[in-house]
């Protein structure tokens, strides 16, 4: 058995893979800027936070770059992106691994983060890996199901990496963090080792028989990697498609902006502290982010992906915008906790959307450097976002002192002139979607397909 005829393993494999990505993730964007934010306010504010954050998700614009060199070069005896996903899984433990003995945390902030970003670019060619295979292996009909399925996965893993680590990190520190990562991350190694693409090939290289590989068009180990390039330029011509990357290069400036945002101010003026924050957007978002996508997934199957993108990009938008209306709320803990759990949910609603409409749409021999561009694109839209949450808040903050507001109270209303942006930054996107066709990536397949046999 093997995942190209067994369902259960491709559920299996793809989830663990998903799950290894979310659990650093957790740690990375949750737990260190919470715990930074609440421990050093003093000297770490908006801007800090959110080039935190963009450096450590700058290499996952390196997809990009990784998707047409995996696409051209493989060890085919062992499938197409098995040896890749092996490969980065055992590189992002090794890089963890670098991390211990950082000692004092506050002294060792710059050499952490940037330890993060070597990490990453293995966790974004995992990443690529992942999605390729499952562009490979999925037949159309599981596509909505699976990704909502792969999504919470991920998701599950960064509430884990958010809310167990933030524990972790109060107790141990870092290194102890470090070392539950590292052993997370050998042990689900383990699921593409025991599991092969197609029947007939080898665990490893080594292996005693031949190892047949799966009769693609690209049957050897190599293929130009201009060809790679050609195709997905050709496929890029397609208006839909053309279209699809504009949304997907804006959609989430205004979620990387909320992001940063709401981290600092839950943390440095509501009174929570970087635990109470971590476990909130981990534990306690746990079951509705479950909830939600594997209800995305079934919704973009039944009724169309479309929906579920203005379903979950929308109601992002809309429930930044009322957050912003009653800020007289935020000094409630129900209602800074459900605009907490809202965002979490609409954001995870939106991407197991964008994730089937982008697999759905990638098409020509390089479908895997297509839906990587998509990928690459949505992470420098977060990036983007990140970047500005510092900037927004400083010319917000502005704008309420020259209205004659001052201290704290200058600081709160430039928060929510901030979530307004979030707002109206994200809603004007969706218009796009309106020309994005299926149809017309459709019709592009089959005549690809009559040139082929003429």
């Amino acid at each position: 058995m093997a995942l190209s005829d067994n369902r259960s393993q491709r559920t299996l494999t793809l989830c663990a893979l998903y799950f290894a990505q979310g659990i650093p993730w957790g740690f990375m964007l949750i737990t260190l800027p919470s715990y930074l934010a609440y421990n050093f306010k003093d000297i770490i504010g908006d801007d800090e936070i959110g080039t935190l954050k963009a450096i450590i998700l700058v290499p996952w614009s390196f997809k990009l770059i990784w998707a047409p060199i995996m696409d051209s070069f493989t060890i085919r005896s062992m499938g197409r992106r098995r040896p890749w996903i092996i490969g980065s899984e055992l590189l992002m433990a090794l890089t963890l691994l670098g991390m211990i003995g950082l000692g004092d945390l506050s002294q060792q902030v710059q050499t952490l983060v940037w330890m993060y970003f070597i990490h990453n670019c293995f966790a974004s060619l995992q990443d690529v890996c992942t999605d390729a295979l499952a562009v490979d292996i999925l037949p159309p009909n599981e596509q909505g199901k699976m990704n909502g399925l792969m999504w919470g996965s991920k998701l599950v893993g960064k509430a884990g990496g958010a809310w167990v680590l933030s524990h972790v990190m109060s107790w141990a520190g870092i290194e102890a963090c470090v070392a539950i990562q590292v052993a997370l991350l050998l042990l689900i190694m383990a699921v593409p080792l025991l599991i092969l693409e197609r029947p007939g090939e080898k665990y490893l290289p080594w292996a005693a028989n031949k190892g047949i590989a799966n009769p693609h068009k690209t049957s050897g180990n190599v293929r130009n990697p201009l060809a790679t390039l050609y195709e997905t330029f050709q496929a890029l011509s397609l208006p839909t498609l053309l279209l699809f990357v504009f949304f997907t290069l804006t959609k989430l400036i205004g979620s990387g902006v909320n992001e940063v945002a709401a981290n600092t101010l839950y943390t440095q003026q509501l009174g929570w502290t970087d635990v109470e924050f971590s476990t909130a957007s981990g534990l306690y978002t746990m079951v509705p982010l479950l909830l939600a996508t594997f209800l995305g997934g079934a919704v973009a199957d039944l009724y169309g992906r479309r929906l579920v993108l203005c379903v979950g990009f929308g109601g992002l938008a809309l429930s930044a915008m009322l957050f912003a209306s009653c800020s007289h709320l935020w000094t409630e803990g129900w209602f800074t906790l459900s605009y907490l759990l809202a965002y979490e949910v609409f954001n995870a609603i939106g991407s197991v959307g964008f994730l089937s409409m982008a697999m759905r749409i990638s098409w020509s021999q390089s479908a895997a450097t297509v839906f990587t561009l998509y990928m690459t694109l949505s992470n420098v839209s977060h990036i983007v976002g990140n970047w500005l949450a510092g900037p927004v808040r400083s010319y917000c903050t502005r704008i309420a002192e020259s209205n004659g507001l001052e201290d704290r109270a200058a600081d709160l209303y430039s928060y929510e002139l901030t979530f307004w942006f979030v707002g109206l930054v994200t809603l004007p996107t969706l218009l796009l979607l309106l020309r994005v066709r299926t149809d017309e990536v459709d019709a592009a397949k089959e005549r690809e397909r009559n040139s082929e046999q003429s």
